[in-house]
């Protein structure tokens, strides 16, 4: 089942680093670690989403067998149209790029095989947080969508869910024998200057992404070393445990088109690499689900 992108800053984001069409078949709900102040700031986001969220209004309806498909949020309102239910469940508990239905245990076949329309319309007072979290790009957990997804799910179907531990084939990224390369791995200032071209990505970061085939080279400012493995994760997931603090200017070069993050990223200029892994995360179990009440 492909994923349907949300918008078009993150499809030009994924067609840049080489994994645009990617199918959603890999991992979910990986807790990054990354520098004090990438943990601080993510703990700060999720502190400030209300538990109680919820759209202004919200509409879920059979979908006509003849109805166009699509799957994504816009500046004020979430859409899943002519899409199973699970698709929402999906995204209300995983980052996109990493959800899988394989991740869903225990869902009827109807949540499945069954397509509605859902539409959620965000109110005024929360559209600022709404856009906020928007920019966090594919990787990145939106707490906002997840809650307020998962509000809508147990009041309207009565969801109720719980996790469990499990572990997937990944990556961790490390340093180099010779350490990391102080030259291409440059740590940012507070007046670095920022290209106007650069994308938001997770964690406050920013990106530059790739222009032109003769030049396949994304240029990151002000990105910690935790951003960058939650921009780079999918299909398989990426884990920080190179140590390294702080926030960083630097370069990373594509060299192939295989969606293996191993082979085709040239990691060696920053002194870092990447090695097999086992990497911790979590699969959601559907307890109770009943199909969606009337508007």
């Amino acid at each position: 089942m492909d994923v349907r992108q949300f918008v078009k800053r993150d499809l030009v984001r994924l067609v840049s680093i080489g994994v645009a069409g990617f199918s959603i078949a890999c991992v979910s709900g990986i807790a990054q670690e990354g520098a004090p102040s990438d943990r601080n700031a993510a703990a700060n986001d999720n502190a400030r989403v209300r538990t109680n969220l919820a759209f202004d209004v919200t509409s879920i309806r059979p979908a006509p067998d003849t109805r166009d498909r699509s799957f994504g949020s816009t500046g004020d309102e979430y859409i899943a149209i002519g899409e199973p239910l699970g698709m929402t469940i999906m995204l209300a508990y995983f980052p996109s790029r990493m959800a899988s239905k394989d991740r869903i245990i225990g869902a009827p076949g109807w949540v499945w095989n069954d397509s509605y329309d859902f539409v959620g319309k965000v109110g005024e007072a929360d559209l600022p947080e709404w856009k906020h979290f928007r920019q966090r790009g594919l990787m990145a957990q939106n707490p906002m969508l997840q809650t307020i997804l998962q509000n809508a799910l147990a009041d309207r179907c009565k969801l109720i869910v719980h996790r469990v531990p499990t572990q997937v084939d990944g990556y961790a990224l490390v340093v180099a024998n010779h350490g990391p390369n102080r030259k291409n791995l440059v740590e940012s200032k507070p007046d670095d200057v920022i290209p106007d071209k650069a994308l938001p990505i997770a964690l406050d970061g920013r990106m530059v992404p790739i222009l032109s085939h003769d030049y396949p080279v994304l240029h990151f400012y002000q990105t910690s070393i935790a951003a960058l493995v939650l921009e780079m994760s999918g299909p398989a997931p990426i884990e920080d445990r190179t140590g390294l603090l702080g926030k960083y200017k630097f370069d990373l070069m594509r060299l192939g088109t295989d969606r293996v993050q191993s082979s085709d990223w040239d990691w060696a200029p920053l002194g870092l690499k990447l090695i097999p892994a086992k990497i911790p995360t979590v699969n959601i179990v559907i307890d109770h689900i009943e199909k969606p009440s009337p508007n």
